[in-house]
């Protein structure tokens, strides 16, 4: 009983010190990080990108080659997965874990319904990312989640990974590609090849590039899902 109370003691004090430390760094922020960068892109982001959701202007045109390399990971781990998972038995249906029980009819009614209202809200938030939060990424996983829930309304949908694989790569090189075209009008790689005056023409580019990231990354989810319901047979 008493070494039971001396631990939760020193849990409660470990906790308040670490709590301590976190509350004085914090206060500290101001001083140790130059916000140099914050500044900047609350004065010219909108003007320098044509987008009004500034995270979306900072991954598609300051930040574009940390984008290219956070698809190119989500594309190595996606076949990293595929490659584990892989059966000797080439498997064309996929079916769910669950698949011994039927699936209750008021759920796959409900599926009816709210797979068109995601794939619709995943394509607006994809298409609308420079104005409003969202984006390729968070769209993409939209996405791919509603295409997920076919699998409830039909188990037995005929699913090719390796096709998905293939296109999912497929959009990666001509993501890669677009992204270059800035070496021949800025000079430089991985930005909006666009300059600032042409708003209209950078619109078109983050949109662009919006739905091929959503593309790539809802084809990536789809594939990672499939070969985890292959696994669990």
């Amino acid at each position: 009983m008493v070494s039971s109370v001396i631990k939760h003691g020193f849990l409660i004090l470990l906790l308040l010190f670490l709590f301590g430390v976190f509350y004085f760094t914090m206060e500290e922020l101001d001083i140790m990080y130059d916000t140099f960068a914050k500044r900047y892109y609350l004065l010219n982001g909108l003007e320098d990108t044509a987008s009004m959701n500034l995270v979306t202007g900072i991954y598609l045109d300051y930040r574009l080659f940390d984008s290219i390399f956070e698809a190119g990971i989500l594309l190595i781990a996606v076949s990293g997965i595929i490659w584990i998972s892989k059966h000797d038995i080439e498997e064309h249906n996929v079916h769910f874990m669950l698949d011994k029980f039927k699936t209750p009819d008021l759920f796959v009614m409900f599926a009816r319904v709210v797979y068109p209202l995601m794939l619709v809200f995943g394509f607006y938030i994809i298409v609308n990312g420079h104005l409003s939060p969202g984006g390729g990424f968070q769209g993409g996983a939209i996405v791919a989640t509603a295409i997920l829930i076919l699998y409830y309304i039909d188990p037995n949908k005929d699913t090719s990974t390796s096709f998905i694989l293939s296109i999912e790569k497929i959009v990666f090189i001509i993501i890669v590609v677009f992204a270059m075209l800035s070496i021949f009008t800025k000079g430089t790689m991985f930005t909006n090849p666009f300059t600032s005056s042409d708003a209209g023409v950078q619109t078109i580019y983050l949109v662009l590039m919006n739905v091929l990231i959503g593309v790539k990354v809802a084809l990536g989810l789809w594939a990672i899902f499939t070969a985890f319901l292959r696994e669990g047979r």
